[in-house]
């Protein structure tokens, strides 16, 4: 058997290579510091040589001063957890427990030496009751120099769970041993193999060997992974409104199938995300499975906190893209008693004012759902004046991290256009649409992400005829991504974001096809810089969609403290009638990303190369 850090082999553990054997509990300092009776104590100071105390926290009497020296590490562990660092602040302190705390100095001093791989060290106590020193002589550091993890069995066979596990082992070679990482490798091997599916998993054999003359450690684990285990019954408590089969439909695993805990996390995120319930939490019945040896399933407790039924919201706000906001909403999660979902609410801008009703029904145990609704509109921006109508119906699914959308819907469009010193150009268009959407998130938060990405692409279209009055087929796709930065970086740490989209209509002109089909840009979620939606196509002095979109964004945000980011960004694109008529407008600038529950509230000051102006842009959160 070779050398190397991890194996998954049988490597025999005879203690010949294990000099100075010491036992992996022994090395752990457990309840030196009678850690349930103690407050912590203010770490040391960035000198080897200190009295500690923290000069930002409000000054304590203190009932002996206290010096120690040596290796920064050991200096501020000494003041956090020995007793005499954490009672020399004590309100509760009394002279006659010095002599107790002063006799125990010398042991948990070493203790902690040892636990941080100073097994050679030596300490002096000097003090009384009116000050103490402590002298740390730490010696040599031990250095791993053998690590061998051995997996048995069935665990042992496979080898990405294997893999899996001993990707978490944190001990390596050449590292300084501290007892404290050699315990959480141990612990991170046995999560490892639980989130598998091997739930009975333990540690049978453990020996770390430390060599005191030479400083080095050998450490050795052996791990047990045992049986596979599966997904047992679910057991749900928290349902009055609901049927059972609302919750069993969102599982993505069934009764049987092999436990994995990134399903069970899966699981419990689809009940969050389902608007039904305000909690939920999906665990493991452990206790269940520990009291039967011979089982191979683990039941899953399902506890849920319903939402309320009905809810009215009414809301005021403001945005740089269409001014003040108010807003009446209304919303059932069952209706008629189906649990279907009624989302609807009126909202009042200074350019646009819109009546919407969707319902959704839940989700089927394959993840389909169906939707329907309409919506009535009157918008006005960039001199042209549109009133909409539309209704839709169609079947979605979810899965994971994707939705699918497959609906049909008929839009019906009047439009007036403002234009210079001429009677308004009227309009009538209506369009029966097609349509196909696939979304893709792939984020580590959707409220504040700072790593992932997000894809988005629609396939629509209309046949003329077919209560339609123009054929046409529509494309369009967007894109972001997250990109954390390290301090190595030639950026420095941060976060890098990037935008690009994309669209098309393809069809002879744009008469006939309603403005929803068409493309304009500008503002807080696109081009930064302009008025929202100012760049499109200029007809007579109004500004109307076109047949082609080119958006690109590049932004990089830092720190400047918790809840603060700064952020400097360019954006290029604009929405044309033609593809040789696409050129870019270019707006550039700085802002501001303020961290709440609802989402980094984002403020922007960016100047409009084309326009010649600067514009100061207010939104919450993304567009994805």
């Amino acid at each position: 058997m070779n050398d190397q850090h991890l194996s998954s082999g049988k490597v025999p553990l005879a203690p010949r290579w294990l000099p100075g054997l010491v036992l992996a509990t022994g090395v752990v300092i457990a309840g030196i510091a009678g850690a349930q009776e103690l407050q912590p104590a203010a770490p040391g100071p960035d000198s080897a040589t200190a009295a500690p105390g923290s000069a930002a926290e409000p000054r304590q009497r203190e009932n002996y001063p206290l010096q120690i020296t040596g290796p920064k590490e050991l200096v501020d562990l000494v003041a956090e957890r020995t007793m005499i660092g954490r009672w020399r602040n004590r309100s509760d302190y009394d002279q006659i427990q010095f002599e107790g705390l002063f006799a125990r100095v010398p042991e948990e001093v070493q203790a902690l030496m040892r636990s941080e791989g100073y097994f050679s060290g030596t300490v002096e106590v000097r003090g009384d009751p009116y000050g103490v020193q402590i002298d740390i002589d730490a010696g040599a550091r031990t250095t791993v120099n053998r690590v061998i993890v051995e997996v048995v069995g069935p665990g042992g066979t496979e080898a990405p769970v294997r893999d899996f596990a001993l990707k978490r082992w944190a001990l390596q070679e050449g590292s300084f041993f501290k007892s404290e990482i050699w315990e959480q490798s141990k612990r991170a091997l046995v999560d490892a193999l639980h989130q598998q599916g091997y739930l009975r998993a333990q540690i049978v054999e453990s020996r770390a060997g430390i060599d005191v003359e030479n400083t080095t450690a050998a450490v050795a684990v052996v791990i047990d992974s045992g049986p596979v285990i599966g997904f047992g019954p679910i057991n749900v408590s928290g349902l009055t409104r609901y049927r059972q089969v609302l919750v069993e439909n969102l599982r993505p695993f069934h009764a049987g199938d092999r436990y994995l805990l990134d399903n069970l996390l899966l699981f419990q995120t689809r009940l969050r995300d389902s608007g039904y319930f305000k909690s939920a939490s999906v665990v493991p019945d452990l206790a269940a499975l520990e009291a039967d040896p011979n089982a191979t399933e683990v039941p899953i407790i399902v506890d849920l906190v319903e939402q309320q039924r009905r809810r009215l919201a009414l809301g005021i706000g403001f945005s740089t893209d269409n001014g003040p906001r108010g807003q009446i909403g209304f919303e059932d999660r069952n209706l008629f008693d189906r649990g279907w979902r009624l989302e609807s609410a009126l909202t009042i801008e200074a350019q646009r004012k819109r009546l919407f009703g969707n319902v959704r029904t839940p989700s089927k145990e394959d993840g389909t759902f169906y939707g329907f609704g309409g919506s009535l509109e009157r918008q006005d921006i960039g001199g042209e004046l549109t009133d909409k109508a539309n209704i839709y119906a169609g079947l979605g699914r979810r899965r994971a991290e994707v939705e699918e959308f497959v609906s049909l819907q008929h839009q019906v469009e009047r439009s007036a256009i403002d234009q210079i010193s001429a009677t308004p150009v009227r309009s009538f268009n209506n369009a029966t649409v097609l349509s196909y959407a696939w979304n893709l998130r792939h984020l580590d938060s959707s409220f504040d992400p700072q790593d992932g990405y997000t894809i988005s692409a629609q396939v629509s279209g209309a046949r003329q005829g077919w209560w339609s009055d123009r054929s046409f087929a529509r494309l369009h796709a967007r894109g972001m991504r997250f990109w954390p930065l390290s301090k190595d970086s030639l950026l420095g740490s941060g976060t890098l974001v990037t935008m690009a989209e994309f669209g098309a209509v393809i069809a002879d002109s744009t008469v006939g096809i309603p403005s929803d089909n068409l493309f304009r840009t500008g503002g807080a979620g696109s081009v930064r810089g302009y008025d929202y939606l100012e760049l499109g196509v200029n007809d007579n002095g109004a500004t109307v969609g076109g047949r082609y979109l080119a958006v690109a964004s590049i932004e990089y945000q830092y720190l400047i403290r918790e809840g603060l980011k700064g952020a400097v960004f360019l954006d290029l694109g604009n929405a044309a009638d033609t593809l040789s008529g696409l050129s870019p407008a270019l707006g550039i600038g700085v802002g501001a990303r303020v961290k709440t529950p609802v989402g980094p509230i984002n403020f922007d000051l960016a100047w409009g190369n084309e326009s010649k102006r600067l514009r100061l842009h207010f939104s919450v959160g993304y567009t994805f």
